[in-house]
């Protein structure tokens, strides 16, 4: 079994770069609002399931 050092780096030289809608996506500050209430919704429907 061999040690993984915390100074390890991962080589992400052969990963995907995102594509300009990707990003685009991603700093749409509209679209994460929508995506975060989204969230906040499922998280708060676990919630209430929880408790009877």
């Amino acid at each position: 079994m061999s040690e993984t050092h915390a100074s390890e780096v991962a080589d992400l030289s052969r990963s995907p770069l995102p594509t300009k809608r990707t990003l685009d996506r991603r700093q749409n500050v509209f679209l994460q609002f929508f995506r975060f209430v989204r969230f906040d919704l499922r998280i708060m429907r676990m919630v209430a399931k929880g408790h009877h």
